[in-house]
């Protein structure tokens, strides 16, 4: 039975529908969460503590199932040139014509090679744990390595770009405001 649409969402609204169907989250809202937590991201750091970062993310993870992703990270330094970060995110995954809801939970570490600003772009390599659930396939863990590179300070912000492998290859862009000292 094909399916309507109604706007961004899948009413469900056929013959055979689930009863407590749900709808998904589109790429769209996704996007609109990475812009608006972006917009955000620079007031909210100024309220936490200057050790911790927060940063805004958009990322595509592909392997068996694909899926794109809109999220929130804050970092806090655990050392000269090492950030902890906590990202959080969700979005679609897409599957042989089946999708459904994406999320995940990743703690991943950035050694960091310019942590003072002395260099426009200054390259990072990355390794940690994720949680990551498609409606798909369910919840499972992932290993996760990555190479990024973070670009100049411009109004406060850090423009970030990152790929690298943690259940299929992924790819990442991003913002994160700047700490008061260094990156």
């Amino acid at each position: 039975a094909h399916r309507h649409r109604v706007g961004d969402f899948d009413r469900r609204l056929h013959v055979g529908a689930a009863p407590a169907a749900r709808a998904h989250v589109t790429a769209r809202w996704a996007l609109a969460l990475v812009l608006a937590s972006s917009v955000s991201a620079h007031g909210v750091s100024a309220q936490l503590e200057s050790r911790f970062q927060v940063g805004a993310r958009m990322d595509v993870l592909a392997s068996r199932i694909t899926a794109a992703q809109g999220g929130v990270e804050v970092s806090t330094s655990v050392g000269r040139n090492v950030r902890l970060a906590l990202v959080t995110a969700a979005g679609d995954s897409w599957d042989d014509g089946r999708s459904g809801l994406s999320a995940r939970g990743d703690l991943v570490g950035r050694f960091l090679l310019d942590p003072e600003f002395t260099e426009r772009w200054a390259p990072y390599v990355g390794a940690g744990l994720g949680l990551r659930y498609d409606h798909i396939a369910d919840w499972r863990g992932t290993l996760i390595a990555l190479v990024g590179v973070e670009g100049p300070n411009w109004k406060g912000v850090v423009p970030f770009a990152e790929a690298g492998v943690g259940g299929g290859v992924r790819l990442g862009l991003g913002f994160r405001a700047t700490r008061r000292a260094g990156r």
